[in-house]
């Protein structure tokens, strides 16, 4: 199982490190695939399958949000908080409107993450910015796993995540500044050496909370992995969580960051 989550993990570094690199449209395009199979799996959790409406509402709202880069648009919420209010009406409540809401927000929470990656990239000197913020997720959870399964100690959140523990999250916080401080030092210079640590912290803690909120929605849903796309990782939303969760946010740090601390 090792050697076949390893496999896989080699290749999507050199998937997603190839497709920012090779220039806007591949990127946008991976995003795109990659976030359509996690609202795919997010719906399948809730019980609704790729010919249920509601699973392509959510396609929808994905596809809507990442076409606009919406991080502000009146009439798109004027728009999904009115369709979601009509879909139980629409489908003679063969469906609940806790079911089209739950629908909704992860759509939301999928493709504003989308949308946060998307913006990275577009930022000056884009590329490097999403290497370190990518660079910092994956030390997070390297240092986490090995660190964890060393160390041990007691448990984070047992009652959402039963294996992780406190060991674990401490040494991906310690992976995810390592990771952002090598990466800003090697393509962005050492003027901020100490502002890449606290970024690499601010990404690791961001991202182990994005991992904890779909540990609470598969526990909720009674399954252990969103899906099987990926061997040995589980689901796209499975390796995608903390990369959706964080990303935003990192995108607006480091904007803000860009003309004050960052420099």
């Amino acid at each position: 199982m090792l050697k076949q989550r390893f496999v896989t993990a080699v290749l999507g570094v050199f998937v997603v490190i190839g497709a920012m690199f090779a220039g806007q449209l591949p990127w946008r395009l991976l995003i795109g695939i990659s976030t359509l199979a996690a609202v795919a799996e997010f719906s399948a959790m809730l019980g609704f399958g790729l010919k249920s409406l509601l699973a392509w509402w959510g396609f929808a709202v994905v596809f809507w949000v990442e076409m606009d880069e919406g991080w502000h648009s009146p009439l798109f919420f004027q728009v999904a908080v009115g369709v979601t209010l009509l879909l139980p009406v629409l489908l003679r409540n063969r469906v609940t409107l806790m079911q089209s809401g739950a629908v909704l927000v992860g759509a939301l929470y999928i493709g504003y993450g989308g949308v946060g990656l998307i913006a990275l990239r577009n930022l000056p000197n884009g590329r490097a910015w999403l290497l370190l913020f990518l660079v910092s997720i994956w030390f997070t959870d390297t240092f986490a796993y090995f660190i964890g399964r060393k160390v041990q100690g007691p448990k984070l959140w047992p009652s959402i995540s039963p294996k992780k523990t406190i060991s674990g999250s401490l040494g991906g916080m310690a992976g995810g500044a390592l990771g952002a401080l090598i990466v800003g030092l090697a393509f962005l210079g050492p003027g901020a050496s100490f502002g890449y640590v606290v970024l690499g912290l601010t990404i690791s803690v961001l991202g182990q909370v994005g991992d904890l909120v779909e540990s609470a929605y598969k526990r909720s849903a009674g399954v252990k992995d969103s899906g099987h796309l990926l061997p040995g990782h589980g689901g796209m939303l499975d390796r995608v969580d903390s990369l959706l969760f964080a990303a935003p946010f990192t995108f607006y740090i480091v904007a803000a960051g860009l003309s004050g601390w960052l420099r």
